[in-house]
């Protein structure tokens, strides 16, 4: 009897140059594979790759998923606070 189960295909690689989604995935387990690093204007640019395998549950796996996860997450909102503080910090500097 042949089985006809679905199997994960082999893993498949994302890419972001958003830090803290970069970190959301990473805390969701996400396995990092390479990350770049290289400055732009003075400030730190980061570029992140996953591997991203497929489930049966998910077959084009997790990354799309974890984009709405993070877009409506504590985690999305704790770095928005972040930024804001940082560009005040910036604004009372001058």
């Amino acid at each position: 009897m042949e089985n006809n189960r679905v199997k994960p295909r082999e893993a498949a690689f994302k890419e972001t140059t958003d830090l803290a989604f970069a970190a959301y995935c990473h805390m969701r387990g996400l396995k990092i594979m390479k990350v770049q690093e290289w400055r732009k204007h003075r400030a730190l640019e980061y570029k992140f790759v996953f591997s991203d395998p497929s489930t049966e549950q998910y077959p084009d796996g997790l990354w799309s998923e974890f984009e709405f996860d993070f877009a409506n997450s504590e985690a999305r909102r704790f770095d928005s606070s972040v930024r804001t503080l940082k560009q005040l910090g910036k604004r009372r500097s001058r």
